[in-house]
Parts: structure tokens; sequence; C-alpha cells
């Protein structure tokens, strides 16, 4: 899906006072939010392929406020609160819908894990869930089997979005006010004079002077961040969905099987989507997806959906989740690093649900000079002074 000519500049200026490298989700809602604040200076957004892409239109198209960390709960809460307000902001629509995670517990030291983390962090943020037991999870979800299952913890405040409309949002609202938005624009290398950052080179255009850089380029972030002497512990991991016929409207919430991180859902055209656990290659190459992947996941469906043996593969597709050690996004500048080079990135499976915070936070640090205190324990810093932010509930 090509961006309208009124959105995309044909070719990149010569000059720029903020080169956002990665025109997905992070690139884009950092560059709305330079608009929002009023950010006087010029900024461009330099994307190798096109806006729809990359990982940010692979992705199942979910967004949750509940996480095991504090820190990324807190950080979800707040996202969430921005993805809401996107359409009226922007006039577009990303088609929100707040249709709940729902998933099924298959131990019960798992359900008291889930039960502790409930009342020693969601409850007190203000984002509690609700634990189900099994015949009520049977009686508001009959299209489930629940064999094997003991309970199920239900997330209200979690719901879905479409990822490409959301990237239309962003993007034509910064695109309005005056941000240059750039597709096929490969940067090659970060530009370093002395002690700052200097620019970018840009494949079969040239260099782009400008006095701050962020590097926003999902599973790429690591290599460009190499070419200005900085590397961060970036693994590029490949991961897949598929999608089947059209299915009779059934399936609200997104369905996750705790111990697994595998789930089901239902687009709004009746679409079911799916991902099975397996063991995923670390790679840059999104390619297609394995044998290995495809039979786990058709047995996910045949397992977990009353009916779901009888359904028809549409389509199956790769991405990458760009991860860290620790699971959790990287958000800032290191303190050795020359001056002017950010980085937005590192999200492990999370960015279409926490960007919009991450690009609001970096928008005022870059343009105001003021780091948020939700946004320090996400420094860059973090992974050589050993401070973690463990996430262990991570899905896919």
């Amino acid at each position: 899906m090509p961006l309208p000519q009124r959105i995309v500049t044909e070719r990149p200026p010569r000059e720029a006072d903020i080169a956002i490298i990665g025109g997905g989700v992070a690139g884009l809602a950092l560059a709305y939010y330079l608009a929002r604040i009023g950010y006087p200076g010029r900024v461009v957004v330099l994307e190798q392929h096109s806006i729809f892409y990359g990982s940010t239109t692979r992705n199942a198209g979910r967004f949750r406020v509940h996480f095991f960390s504090r820190e990324n709960t807190v950080f979800a809460r707040e996202s969430a609160r921005r993805i809401l307000e996107i359409p009226r902001v922007t006039g577009v629509n990303p088609v929100i819908a707040r249709r709940g995670y729902l998933w099924l517990v298959q131990r019960e030291d798992s359900l008291e894990k889930l039960r502790k983390v409930n009342r020693e962090i969601w409850e007190p943020l203000g984002v509690p869930v609700r634990f189900l037991e099994i015949g009520e999870v049977a009686e508001r979800h009959p299209y489930i089997n629940l064999e094997g299952f003991v309970a199920g913890v239900f997330g209200p405040q979690n719901g879905s979005l479409h990822h490409d409309y959301m990237s239309m949002a962003l993007a034509s609202y910064a695109a309005r006010h005056g941000v240059a938005i750039v597709e096929g624009a490969r940067v090659e290398r970060i530009l370093v004079n002395g002690s700052r950052v200097a620019g970018v080179h840009v494949e079969g255009f040239g260099s782009i002077r400008a006095g701050t850089v962020v590097v926003a380029a999902g599973s790429w972030s690591r290599r460009l961040l190499q070419t200005a002497g900085v590397d961060l512990p970036l693994d590029p991991v490949r991961k897949s969905l598929l999608v089947t016929e059209p299915y009779r409207y059934t399936i609200g919430p997104l369905v996750i099987v705790f111990e697994e991180g595998s789930y089901i859902g239902q687009t709004l055209k009746g679409e079911v989507i799916a991902t099975g656990k397996t063991r995923d290659p670390k790679t840059l190459d999104f390619g297609g997806v394995s044998l290995e992947w495809l039979r786990a996941t058709a047995r996910l469906l045949a397992r977990l959906l009353k009916g779901g043996s009888c359904l028809r593969i549409l389509r199956a597709w790769s991405g990458t989740y760009n991860v860290t050690p620790d699971h959790s996004h990287v958000l800032g500048r290191g303190s050795e690093w020359p001056e002017g080079l950010y980085v937005d990135t590192g999200y492990s499976g999370h960015g279409l649900m926490m960007a919009p915070y991450a690009g609001e936070l970096l928008a005022k640090l870059i343009a105001e000079d003021k780091e948020h205190p939700h946004m320090k324990p996400y420094n860059p810093d973090r992974f050589r002074e050993g401070r973690l932010i463990p996430e262990g509930l991570v899905l896919g």
C-alpha cells in the first residue's frame, strides 16, 4: 500500500535538523509527536522500503497494558492512552477495539504467579485482571476447547487496532505539519564528526546533514548503530503469523495459552489469526514460514478452537522481533555516545503498543531537553550497568 503523494516526499532533503531512520511505528510516532509539540526545525523520516513493509505491518495488530515488570506495565498503560486519542487528533481511525486478552492457564503454579502479579503490580497501577473459573470461561467463550486448562485470566483493557491505519494516521499528521517522509531511502551509515553526529549517508543519494539522528529502524538498528561506533545487544528473531479463511465472527479477545505464548484471535473481517510456539531463528530474512512453525500453528488451531481443524489457511508470513536481553525496549541516548545520536528500538514484539508513548517522551527529550521519569529505565546504558528490566510476559 503506497502512501499518497501528498504524504510522501519524492527525494530526501540535503539538510535537516532531525533525521529519523525508520518509517515503522517507532519512527512515525516520534515524527508525529515532534509535530504535535510544534518543533520548529526540519524533520525527515527515512524509510528503506515503504511505510507498509516492515514489522509494523506484519504483526497481529494488538495492544495490551499487562506486563510482568512494573516499568513496562506503566509504559504500556500510558501508551494505550495515547493510542486511544489518535483518531481525535489525526482524523484517521485505526479501527481501535478494546476486546481484551484472555490467557488460558494450564497449571496451578502459573495461576498463582498471575495472582501475585495482579496483586502487586496490576491492581496498584489501575489495570486489574479478572480471574475466571474454567466453567465461567466455557460459558463466556463456548468456541474454545478447554481440555487441559484450569482457569482463565481476562484483561479487559487490552485490544486491537489496524496497524496500517495506525501508520497512516501518524504519517499523515506528521506530513501535514511539515515532516518529510521519504520511502526507498536506505541509510547506509551514520556520519560522525569528532564527538557528535553529522548526518547520514543514503544509498544512491548521498549525505544528508543533520545535527540529530534517531535510529528507529527495528531489526536493522544494531547494524546502523555500529556505523557510529555504538553496539547494543539487539537480535532480530523471525516471528510468523497466519490467517485463515473468514469464519463467522466469534472470537472476541485474543486467546493465549499462557505457558506457551501461542495465541489465536480474529480480525473484524472474520479471518482467524494464529501463531504456534516453536524455536525461532535469529535472522533478518523475513522470507516465508517454516514447516515446523506451520505444523505447530495448525495443531494449535485444531486443539484450541472448536472446528479449528476444518479451517483453510489463506496465507502466512513472517516479520521480526528486535529482541533485547531483557525483552524491554531501548530509548534515549547512551552517556558515551556521539552527541546528537538517539535510539528508539528493541521492542521485542511490543512496538505497536509501546511506540506511541516512546515517541512522545523522546520528542520532548530532543526538542525540550526534558527526560521524563518513565523514560529513564530504558536508557541504553542499562546493559553496561546491569540495570535490566526483565520482562517475562512475551507472546509469540
